[in-house]
Order: structure tokens, then C-alpha cells, then sequence
């Protein structure tokens, strides 16, 4: 897969801190996706708002990328991954203080800015993607690069679970070596060449969201896409919660619920990442989503209506597979779609609506299980993903997602 790739400096330099930058923020963001929400469920008996906020932190994060992606272009004295290396440090800071709070409120705050921060550098490796890499090599690095977060994940995941199950304080050094890592991620993306951002002539931060109606594919695959995307959002807590809550009588020690929220998905999240994206190159974006959502489905059905660990494992195989997937897809479906050089403005709206419908999600999925079982809540979950899929299936004959026509 690497016979094509560029030899140019920066391509060559992108590739290998981008592989860095990645093993750190696997790290981190371990840290903060399973173990976080562990602690505020164990540690500091956080409520059921409190809880959907922390899960609701990473789509903030996303939702506000339009403005901060704005900020970051009127800052011509800084290169573009000078401002993400910033974002990393103060992540580290913020973390590093969250070892020494002891009252919930500050762990939650500290927590939930570091999460957001954690997210802003997206849209500005965008602009570095395109820049330093060709258009024939773009996928098979970015998708190569996309294997490796979930390595550091999935064998940090583990280490920080059993260090927690000796003894619960020592979610302490596990956030101390989470602050460590965003060090190392901010390292990182320093070293990766990037320009100062060309400005927006943006009337307002709303004008980017006007192509949204312009382009009506663009806008009908946004809406059919929205149903699975809530679906998976506000499904993704009720697991941990399902798994650790004495409330669902399964009560999973951290070392059985971090394998299977974070160390079986991350793992074939990684080794499904590869084969996801040789299938995409080959098909129709539509027939790519589509098995995405299966894959889905099976991942919700399996793991909220059976008590078996081993199938809640296996559902976690189906999770980690349509992850490998649609990170694929998320990061390339833009090119398909969009018309030539309007790739990031395209994808700046894209990761806005997404953390929309992530700020809706978990909050959709507590108030559920508050009113139904988790076993109706999945079914719920599943009918959404089924309402995507048919609504997808009504675009499958657009001339644009021809191969050969996708731009």
C-alpha cells in the first residue's frame, strides 16, 4: 500500500508525526471516553444530567469547530498546527489538574473543557491533508494513520482498568499519564508542516451552513445519515452504564467493561480500518454506508438484550467494525461529494452537524432509559438506524456516486 505514496519532505514528515500525534491521543482519549464516566459514576456519584453532559463534551467539541476553525484562520502569526499544539497543551494542563481536584464539579468542568479542547485541531489537519498530501495517496495514509489511535487505546485501556480495580484512587495516575500523552500529541503535531490558514471571507459563522441547502444531496445524505449518527450517540453511554450501573444486575467489573467499551471495539475498529477503506475506493459511498449500518444494528441488538459476557463481546466485534467503517467513510465521503477545492468547507459543516445530533444524542438516551427498558431504548436505537438506511437507499441512483463521477 505504500508503493504510491509521495516522497516529498512534508509528505514524508505529515506521515510520521501524524503516527505520533496518533499513539498519544489514543491515550487521551481513552482517558477520557471510558474512564471518565467511570469515575463520575464511581468516584463521584454524578446524576444522570451530569453524566450526559461529560458525553455530550466531545460533540461540543465538534459543534464549535465552524467558530474555532474561523479564529484559527485570522491568526496569521501562527501556523495552522502551531494553534493545535496550543489546544494539546492546555488539554495537558487541563487534565494534569483534574489528578488533584477532589469535589465534582471541578472534575466534571476541568474534564469536559479538556474534551472539547481535544477536538478543535480537526478541521485544521484537513487544510494539512490536503496540502501535503496528493489526491492518489490521501486514503491510504489517512486510513493507515486511523488503525493506529485505537492500538494505544486498546492497550492502554486495559492497564488503566486494572490499576483502577486494585484500587479506585488511582484513576489519579491514569489521568497523570493521559496529561503526559497530550504532551506528547502537541509534540507531535508541531512537527508536522502546515501554512498560516487562508482567511475566511465568511459573512458570519452561519454562511458555511447555506450549502446545506444549495446542494441537496449534500443536505438529504446529512438528514438520512443524522438518524444513525443519534442513534449510535445516545447509545454509546447507556453501555457503560448498562455494564456498571447495579441497577441493570450485571454489574461488570472496570476490567470487563473496558474490554468491552473500549479494548474489543478499538481493536477491530483497527483491524477492520484497512479493508474499509480498499472497499470504499472500490464503491459506491451509499453501499459502504449501508454495511456500516448493519453493522450497527447488530452491535446495538446483541449488546443490550442478552446478559452473556461473551456476547456482549461479540457485539462489541460488530461496534468495532462499523467504527472502522464509518471513521472511513466520515473522514472521504466529502471528497465524493463535494465539488473540487470545497472539500473542507464541505466537512467544517459536516463536523458541525455531527456534534449537533451529539449533544442531542445522550441526553435522548438517558431520558429513554429513564421512561423504558434499555432493551426497548436499543430497539428504538436500531428503528433509527433502519429509517437511515431506507432514506440513503432513495439517493443510491444520484449520478453523482457513479464511480468515475464522484469527484
Amino acid at each position: 500500500m505504500f508503493e504510491n505514496f509521495s516522497k516529498t519532505d512534508a509528505a514524508k514528515k505529515t506521515f510520521l508525526f501524524d503516527i505520533s500525534r496518533c499513539l498519544c491521543s489514543g491515550i487521551v482519549e481513552s482517558a477520557f471516553k471510558t474512564f471518565a464516566l467511570v469515575v463520575a459514576i464511581r468516584v463521584f456519584n454524578a446524576s444522570k444530567v451530569q453524566k450526559s453532559l461529560l458525553q455530550s463534551a466531545w460533540f461540543f467539541g465538534y459543534f464549535i469547530t465552524t467558530m474555532t476553525q474561523s479564529f484559527a484562520a485570522k491568526q496569521k502569526r501562527f501556523r495552522a498546527m502551531d494553534i493545535a499544539k496550543i489546544y494539546l497543551l492546555i488539554v495537558s494542563l487541563l487534565t494534569f489538574v483534574v489528578v488533584f481536584v477532589t469535589s465534582r464539579s471541578a472534575f466534571l468542568t476541568l474534564t469536559i473543557a479538556a474534551m472539547v479542547l481535544f477536538k478543535q485541531p480537526l478541521p485544521l489537519m484537513e487544510d494539512v491533508y490536503g496540502q501535503n498530501y496528493s489526491s492518489r495517496e490521501r486514503g491510504s495514509r489517512l486510513s493507515f494513520v486511523l488503525m493506529l489511535l485505537p492500538i494505544s487505546a486498546a492497550i492502554f485501556s486495559p492497564i488503566g482498568a486494572k490499576l483502577m480495580d486494585w484500587n479506585l484512587q488511582n484513576y489519579r495516575l491514569v489521568f497523570l499519564m493521559a496529561a503526559i500523552a497530550a504532551i506528547g500529541s502537541g509534540i507531535s503535531f508541531s512537527k508536522i508542516p502546515s501554512r498560516v490558514l487562508p482567511e475566511q471571507n465568511e459573512r458570519s459563522i452561519f454562511s458555511p451552513f447555506k450549502i446545506i441547502f444549495r446542494d441537496k444531496l449534500f443536505g438529504k445524505m446529512l438528514l438520512w445519515w443524522s438518524f444513525a449518527g443519534i442513534a449510535t450517540q445516545m447509545m454509546l453511554p447507556l453501555k457503560a452504564e448498562y455494564l456498571v450501573n447495579s441497577a441493570y444486575g450485571i454489574n461488570a467489573s472496570n476490567f470487563v467493561e473496558s474490554v468491552a467499551c473500549v479494548t474489543i471495539p478499538y481493536t477491530f475498529r483497527m483491524l477492520s480500518t484497512l479493508s474499509w477503506g480498499r472497499f470504499f475506493d472500490k464503491s459506491k459511498i451509499i453501499t459502504v454506508k449501508l454495511m456500516v449500518n448493519l453493522f450497527v444494528a447488530l452491535g446495538f441488538l446483541l449488546f443490550f438484550n442478552f446478559r452473556s459476557t461473551w456476547i456482549i463481546y461479540l457485539s462489541s466485534i460488530f461496534s468495532g467494525i462499523a467504527w472502522g467503517g464509518g471513521e472511513v467513510v466520515w473522514c472521504l465521503w466529502a471528497t465524493r461529494v463535494a465539488p473540487k477545492n470545497q472539500f473542507s468547507r464541505y466537512m467544517s459543516v459536516n463536523v458541525t452537524i455531527v456534534g449537533l445530533r451529539g449533544l442531542i444524542g445522550p441526553f435522548l438516551g438517558y431520558w429513554l432509559s429513564h421512561h423504558f427498558t434499555l432493551q426497548l431504548v436499543s430497539l428504538i436505537a436500531t428503528t433509527f438506524v433502519l429509517i437511515s438506511t431506507v432514506g440513503l437507499l432513495s439517493l443510491r441512483k444520484d449520478p453523482r456516486f457513479i464511480i468515475g463521477n464522484e469527484t
